[in-house]
């Protein structure tokens, strides 16, 4: 079968039509084999577990380049609804939020783990080696656990199809604690900068405050959480974000980093 027209793109494929019902993502020559099928046996996982996500179907070759066929999914994202209409702020929040909830409501034993994936990038992370040592010594200490946890988890990556909405992107998906997943959203919504090429990117940093109190009021409305059981994972976050390399954060971060871990 022939592919269609041209979706999208990103930093390792492009997206395109496939049939009525189907894209294909169609990864760049370079791409290493092991990427592409480490992306599909978690779009596999997280499509078991029944949550709202597009079905992947098949990794197949279409001239001389290796794909992934998903299920088509149609909408806008959640945050292309915000940068239209920056009402909506409050609403996009809470759908988010209670979204997020049912994700973490799910258990896996064959994501990645989560805490090996932290301490991967605490060692890669450019920051002191005394605090490196610290954040492996507070990661050693806090519980496993085997909830779903997206990894990426924003409005963007909620995609708002006819028949509600659905969780897309699942490539940094991991088994751990729901904990430090709804902790790095929250890390996103604070923080995060949206390029000015977008348009109407003002209305997502006009609006960051309302969202972010939605999502975070709402989230833990829905799994009631103490606040000393989320403390320990904001450091955590922040070297997730810092270690992505998007230096206008860099400065802040390495403060969240720094806070977070003094009684370490």
């Amino acid at each position: 079968m022939e592919i269609g027209q041209k979706l999208g793109q990103g930093r390792q494929a492009e997206v395109f039509g496939y049939d009525k019902a189907q894209i294909i993502k169609l990864f760049y020559p370079n791409t290493p084999l092991y990427i592409i099928e480490h992306e599909y046996k978690i779009a596999s996982v997280v499509q078991d577990s029944g949550l709202p996500v597009a079905k992947a179907f098949e990794i197949i070759t279409v001239g001389g380049r290796t794909g992934i066929v998903y299920e088509k999914l149609e909408g806008p994202t959640l945050l292309q609804v915000l940068l239209s209409d920056i009402s909506k702020a409050a609403w996009i929040g809470e759908v988010s939020a209670r979204l997020h909830a049912k994700v973490h409501q799910s258990h896996s034993d064959s994501l990645p783990s989560q805490k090996e994936d932290f301490e991967k990038k605490i060692r890669a992370v450019r920051i002191e080696s005394v605090l490196k040592d610290k954040a492996l010594r507070l990661l050693d200490m806090l519980p496993e656990s085997n909830e779903v946890c997206h990894g990426d988890f924003h409005p963007d990556n909620i995609l708002l199809s006819p028949s509600g909405p659905n969780v897309i992107d699942w490539i940094n998906a991991k088994r751990g604690n729901r904990l430090a997943d709804f902790v790095l959203s929250a890390l996103i919504l604070k923080i995060a900068e949206l390029p000015d090429f977008i348009p109407h990117f003002e209305n997502f940093h006009n609006s960051r405050s309302i969202l972010f109190k939605a999502y975070t009021q709402t989230y833990l409305s829905e799994l009631p959480t103490d606040k000393a059981d989320i403390l320990p994972w904001i450091p955590f976050a922040a070297i997730f974000r810092l270690e992505q390399g998007i230096e206008s954060e860099h400065s802040r971060l390495v403060r969240i980093i720094k806070k977070g871990l003094s009684s370490v």
